[in-house]
């Protein structure tokens, strides 16, 4: 076949050239580079962060792992800190902070002090914040540096994926490794940097509170996360999910966090399932055409042409966007409070005897034969309410707080809409006793898990529940409700598909005077497709938007290939940027039927978006081109 020039496929587009169509020559036809430079040789920017949880001072330790050439680097500050590396494969990375100390991350402080506990700088009995906590770090990382600007950022989750040599990307639908980021936003940065605190976090919470101060103890229950026990590192999810709600929780943090906060909770949580792994890439292939499967694989999901998702994908996610409507939520929020008020209101504290009680809307009955049972009917936020708990444990405290552990199953149902669920235990915990004359002002924490069934019309979401919800003091006179952490782990059942999902939600400005609960969700769901059988899809943002393609950030796989996708359209003018493994990445400005932009190796320009004879694709230096489509 005869390769033919730039000019030649543009004057063809307008006049003909000579032969047909098909003489454009494409890739498959040429030698690898596409007309690049394949000696070139190129540099990495290597960019570092590690939490504050540790000292930024120390020993930062570089090994190519194709020659075993090794550097040392001492750094006044890791995340300051940065240099320049050839591109050159797999890399080892690892940092030795000069004080091996770990503070506490905690602003509510890590507990109780031991008896003459020299980490209690302060002689309050208690570990507060900042100060010294009993657990050990290592941070190490393996990655695969590409040209141009890329982010390492170290945790303890790092570093129990080295040993195994294991790639996160599949668990969180990354493209590259969860910790190295080589194509960055502003927000990209900020979600992996809670990403690794909340991991790091976890860690050296479980070895604190533990009394184990070993570093292989995160190490062993990734393994046996990997290897199929699931109670091994559950452990660690409910640590990481505690870090994340007191960020969101917090007003120092609040701002910035909860504009990434679902990504992250969805990130986090689906990082420490564990249910898949494959090894490390371990080299680097320069001018290699692989994303440009990945690409179409993502036009197969959004539909560019047609400016909006594939028929099949928007019809299921719509779906998904009315089971997480607001008459949803409120259903949720009323068996919370329901449950709260009744064991607020009619109590052992109260000292209330057997017998039948009322609030407003609700009647109970309440027993007290082998612990605390209450029976309620009624109604509230507009459901019919019918209700069974049961409290056999129930601790009253002036110094701790009222702590009551229980269990209930129930329906709260109006037109259209049912929830049904068995919480298998729920937990309250009280700041301080029960009032029984401020009654409102009781504030605390409280906690559930079990199994949901959501119905509304011909829709089903079935599965298992986890959810956080308290009652938190904004002000002198403000008590509100928030929900900081809610999962569910189910199964959608419509006349329309059949789905595994998997939703996370938070209340996203938990310290704003609002009226509605104001969820956030991050989702993830198996959608196979004609054509791919295996497509899972990572997506988050308002329970209302998540079918929208004006702007759409998704994460897929789809015939093994991780890809990120980010979506913008405005006044009919898009931009969609794919990217793939080993920092190739292309970015495609959409105008009417005129596609423009480039196709990048890290932040080396490989070829052009251009759109020759109608058809979009990329063309490069030697003229060949590789339709989009």
């Amino acid at each position: 076949m005869i390769k033919r020039s730039v000019l030649c496929l543009l004057i063809t587009g307008l006049a003909g050239c000579g032969g047909s169509s098909d003489e454009v020559p494409q890739v498959s036809d040429i030698q690898p580079g596409f007309g690049n430079d394949i000696t070139e040789s190129f540099e990495a920017d290597m960019r570092f962060y590690a939490p504050s949880f540790i000292s930024q001072k120390g020993e930062l330790i570089i090994q190519n792992l194709k020659g075993n050439v090794e550097t040392r680097h001492q750094v006044e500050s890791l995340n300051r800190f940065s240099l320049t590396l050839p591109v050159d494969g797999q890399y080892h990375f690892k940092f030795e902070p000069d004080n091996s100390q770990v503070s506490c991350p905690r602003e509510q402080g890590c507990g109780r002090s031991l008896l003459n506990d020299p980490n209690d700088l302060n002689g309050n009995n208690e570990i507060d914040f900042g100060e010294p906590i009993n657990a050990e770090i290592s941070y190490e990382a393996i990655a695969l540096p590409v040209p141009g600007l890329n982010q390492l950022l170290f945790s303890t989750f790092s570093s129990a994926l080295v040993s195994a040599k294991l790639d996160s990307a599949i668990w969180s639908l990354t493209a590259a490794p969860n910790y190295h980021i080589t194509q960055s936003t502003i927000l990209n940065e900020q979600k992996a940097e809670y990403v690794a605190n909340a991991l790091t976090y976890a860690d050296i919470m479980q070895q604190h509170t533990t009394g184990q101060k070993d570093t292989s103890l995160f190490s062993n229950a990734i393994a046996e996360g990997v290897s199929g026990n699931g109670e091994a590192i559950s452990v660690y999810k409910q640590l990481a999910n505690q870090y994340l709600s007191e960020t969101l929780l917090s007003e120092e943090s609040n701002t910035v966090y909860r504009v990434s906060s679902a990504k992250v909770l969805l990130e986090v949580n689906e990082l420490l399932r564990l249910n898949s792994s494959r090894e490390l890439h371990t080299e680097i292939k320069p001018y290699t055409n692989e994303l440009l499967t990945e690409v179409r694989n993502a036009l197969g999901v959004l539909r560019l042409q047609d400016e909006q998702y594939s028929e099949e994908i928007k019809s299921k996610l719509e779906e998904v966007e009315d089971l997480a409507n607001s008459d949803a939520q409120n259903a949720f929020l009323a068996s919370l409070e329901v449950i709260g008020d009744v064991v607020k209101h009619v109590s052992p504290f109260e000292g209330s005897v057997a017998g039948e009680y009322s609030l407003p809307g609700l009647n109970i009955e309440y027993q007290t034969e082998n612990g605390f049972r209450w029976i309620i009917t009624g109604v509230r936020r507009g459901f019919e309410v019918d209700m069974d708990i049961t409290v056999p444990q129930w601790r009253i405290s002036p110094l701790l707080g009222d702590k009551i552990v229980g269990s209930g199953k129930g329906s709260v149902t109006k037109p259209d809409i049912a929830l049904d669920f068995v919480f298998d235990q729920f937990e309250i915990v009280t700041e301080g006793r029960f009032d029984p004359n401020n009654i409102e002002e009781v504030v605390g924490v409280s906690d559930a898990t079990g199994n949901v069934k959501l119905t509304q019309g011909s829709s089903i979401l079935s599965g298992d529940i986890e959810i956080d919800y308290l009652r938190n003091r904004l002000s002198v006179r403000t008590i509100k409700a928030v929900i900081p952490y809610l999962s569910i782990d189910g199964v959608l059942t419509t006349p329309n598909q059949v789905t595994p999902i998997r939703l996370y939600a938070n209340e996203r400005s938990p310290l704003a005077m609002r009226s509605d609960m104001d969820l956030v969700f991050g989702a993830q769901l198996e959608l196979p497709l004609n054509g791919g059988k295996d497509l899972r899809i990572q997506l988050s943002g308002e329970p209302d938007m998540l079918s929208d393609f004006t702007s759409a950030d998704v994460s897929l796989i789809l015939g093994g290939h991780v890809s990120e996708v980010t979506v913008t359209n405005l006044v009919g003018n898009i931009n969609l940027i794919v990217r793939g493994r080993d920092g190739y990445w292309v970015d495609i400005k959409k105008k009417k039927e005129l596609y423009t932009g480039g196709f990048y190796f890290g932040d080396k320009l490989v070829g052009d978006v251009r759109t020759i004879r109608g058809i979009p694709g990329i063309l490069f230096p030697d003229g060949s081109f590789e339709s989009l489509f």
